[in-house]
């Protein structure tokens, strides 16, 4: 059960993070190689991502990845 909390906090951070600089997730998942479906779960905080997602994403962003991980 709070494994479900943590990575429904880094999928609010991932979100947020895509909003600020205005991206859609069809963009960031074409910006970065990852299927878009599997992006969305992620931001749902239903799948728990790999570093190497964390590292592409955190990249797309423009932010480190200790910024997704912020507050879990």
């Amino acid at each position: 059960m709070r494994g479900n909390f943590y990575y429904k906090r880094l999928g609010e951070n991932i979100v947020s993070a895509r909003k600020k600089i205005k991206l859609s997730q069809y963009k960031v998942a074409t910006l970065s190689d990852i299927d878009r479906s599997y992006l969305a779960e992620v931001e749902e905080g239903k799948a728990n991502p790999s570093v190497k997602f964390l590292l592409r994403i955190a990249k797309i962003l423009k932010i480190k990845v200790g910024d997704l991980l912020k507050d879990l």
